[in-house]
């Protein structure tokens, strides 16, 4: 049944609840429009397309505090109608105080894909030794040692985000110990804030992290942590706060997606260890101001099944924006038009920033900004004709994702000796020698197959 704060002697609302893998949690609540006051309430409610901004709902073995419920559908039936709600923010447990107060928490908990793996961070350490047996066998004694890693802190505006390791009984029956151990990204405010506030200093770190490894880092699960969802005894008073279930309609798309390649990431251009809290207090900082290189190559890694095309122009979008920010750099003349900076020149920037080793494939940096620039622009352009050659446009996307990925994360401080070692590493040559094998070279600035 839905709680609401409207009236309370009104008869209960009945529904069902349920999550969508692509708008989150929903609900339907059945009603007789007229003649009976069992459902006086939710006729009101779809009638008027007036619904509590935020409800309860209660069955047998759950409890689901509802934010920002707003009316998507009504169906008129012959003798029953059904009016649908999706919720915005849904938490699997009950809230103390006013139901109709906005949700604002302290503390939110994001579960990253690959994270547990870049990080390092585990909650379990584990020691052997020998021990005496019978002669002819071996034994050993194993230690194991459970315990929440703290990992590392830093500030991004008002807010203190921490790596740290979850652990808990993952409910597998005997024999044998079983544990889920997870890394999380955690964000916590002095004072509680809306959810909407987390998640937007969440995305700055997923996005870092996405460009780092390569692969979209998704959000697959987040909880809450605040007061007014806290352990309560008879007395009413309140021991501490228990983390609780978040789904928001925003993120949920990412916890059904296709598991994404994150956690199989091996050649990551920074591994975390090398990133120190005041590298993402940087990172924080500059990212509003950098939204427009970042963001079209982070959201196209974060993606799945994205076409070529759309990975030449995302990633050719974020090399024009950073390229345009990087100032002129030496040998760029001949990539202008004129006296004007051209497409070709943006390219030309970042591939000289990062340092790649293309003479494998091209005559030099300005031969192969050429090609990537001319490969980005007949895609962009329809008076150009057909869209370029398909391998081509596959090793364009490849090389211009590289490439940006290696520009941005360059920019960290202390950042560059790992982006030269990462660019003259088995990802990069991997490219090359991929172009090598299947003839495909730069000439006159363009791409071709060679038979």
């Amino acid at each position: 049944m839905f709680i609401h704060a409207e009236n309370e002697d009104a008869p209960c609302v009945v529904g069902a609840l349920w999550i969508d893998p692509k708008l989150g949690v929903l609900a339907e609540i059945p009603y007789i429009g007229f003649g009976t006051d069992q459902f006086a309430v939710p006729s009101q409610w779809f009638r008027q397309e007036q619904a509590p901004n935020n409800l309860l709902f209660r069955s047998e073995d759950l409890q689901v505090s509802l934010f920002g419920c707003r009316i998507t559908r009504t169906v008129q039936g012959s003798y029953l109608d059904i009016g649908r709600l999706r919720v915005q923010e849904a938490v699997f447990a009950e809230r103390s105080g006013n139901i109709d107060d906005d949700l604002r928490v302290t503390t939110l908990v994001s579960h990253l894909d690959g994270l547990a793996k870049w990080s390092g961070l585990s909650s379990v350490k584990w020691d052997s030794e020998p021990i005496g047996v019978p002669p002819q066998r071996r034994g050993h004694r194993i230690r194991y040692t459970v315990q929440s890693n703290q990992g590392f802190d830093w500030m991004q505006g008002a807010a203190r985000m921490r790596l740290k390791t979850h652990w808990r009984h993952d409910g597998k029956m005997p024999p044998g110990i079983h544990l889920t151990d997870d890394t999380v990204l955690e964000s916590r405010f002095r004072q509680p804030r809306p959810v909407s506030d987390h998640l937007v200093e969440h995305r700055k770190f997923r996005d870092l992290m996405s460009l780092v490894l390569g692969t979209g880092a998704r959000f697959f699960g987040h909880s809450i942590r605040d007061q007014r969802f806290g352990m309560r005894t008879l007395d009413g008073k309140i021991h501490g706060a228990d983390y609780e279930r978040l789904i928001a309609a925003t993120t949920v798309v990412d916890h059904y997606r296709q598991t994404s390649d994150a956690g199989a990431s091996d050649w990551p251009i920074l591994a975390a260890k090398n990133l120190s809290p005041e590298n993402l207090t940087w990172w924080a900082r500059q990212y509003d101001n950098s939204r427009r290189f970042i963001l079209p190559a982070a959201s196209t890694l974060q993606r799945s099944n994205v076409f070529a095309e759309d990975k030449v122009v995302n990633a050719s979008m974020s090399i024009e924006a950073l390229g345009a920010s990087i100032g002129p750099v030496g040998g760029e003349r001949p990539t202008l038009a004129g006296t004007k900076k051209s497409t070709t020149t943006y390219f030309y920037r970042i591939i000289e920033t990062v340092g790649i080793d293309a003479s494998a494939i091209a005559g030099g940096s300005v031969e192969l900004a050429r090609a990537l620039a001319n490969t980005y622009n007949t895609i962009k352009h329809a008076d150009r004709g057909e869209f370029p050659d398909g391998l081509h446009t596959i090793y364009a996307g490849r090389l211009s994702l590289m490439l940006i990925r290696m520009a941005i994360v360059q920019r960290l401080p202390g950042a560059r000796a790992a982006v030269a070692t990462y660019a003259a590493s088995w990802p990069v040559r991997r490219i090359i020698e991929g172009m090598n094998a299947d003839g495909v070279s730069v000439k006159s600035g363009r791409f071709c197959t060679s038979p």
